[in-house]
């Protein structure tokens, strides 16, 4: 392994401080089911950050790819083939999620009917993330407890994390409230892949030799 290579791993941690700032740079956007005049009035007071959001979004997911390609080449096994294809599904419904974002900003005043539809369509662009999150979390534990690549407990922590995907899915059924797409579900299985993406990256970059034969 080259001195550059051993590096790799820490796209992981990067993707996560690229993701994490998009609930930091501006406040939560509505969710949804949110009245249209609400989310009007956010996107007109939140513009530039909203702005600044959308590319810690596109940064973090395209870092989330680089992580999962260098995690499979680690591991090299079809489950870490598998949590490399699962990363390509979450950027691509994520970028779908930026889309909207930008089409809501874009524009300084717009129409609130047409506002409201694309503020439910990021909000449940980001709730259908959890599918391929939890087909990434599952895939990654699965090949870290299989090939003893990596700490054990990384592989039961990412198991645990695809579980809070799961849990996240009652959004697909609540109205709107704290329970809704883009509300506390959604956040804590969110927040769990992330703290996952950050110990497993400083975990590769503390033992770069690991499974390397």
């Amino acid at each position: 392994m080259s001195s550059w290579e051993r590096w790799i791993p820490v796209s992981g941690l990067l993707a996560a401080v690229c993701l994490a700032l998009t609930g930091v740079i501006s406040s939560p956007p509505p969710i949804a089911g949110a009245p249209a005049h609400d989310i009007v009035v956010y996107f007109a007071r939140h513009h530039i950050g909203l702005e600044a959001e959308s590319i810690a979004d596109c940064l973090g997911v395209t870092l989330l790819v680089v992580f999962a390609a260098a995690f499979h080449r680690r591991i090299g096994t079809a489950s870490s083939l598998t949590a490399l294809v699962a990363a390509a599904i979450i950027a691509a419904c994520t970028l779908v999620q930026v889309a909207a974002f930008q089409a809501l900003t874009y524009r300084p005043d717009p129409e609130p009917v047409r506002a409201a539809l694309l503020n439910d369509l990021q909000s449940f662009a980001f709730q259908v993330t959890t599918f391929p999150a939890l087909l990434f979390l599952v895939s990654a534990g699965v090949a870290i407890l299989v090939s003893h690549a990596l700490p054990r407990w990384l592989g039961m922590a990412a198991i645990i994390g695809a579980c809070l995907q799961v849990v996240s899915w009652i959004s697909f059924f609540a109205p709107p409230g704290i329970l809704a797409a883009g509300a506390i579900p959604d956040v804590l299985a969110f927040g769990a892949l992330l703290a996952w993406l950050v110990a497993i990256s400083l975990s590769m970059l503390r033992d770069p030799m690991a499974a390397q034969s």
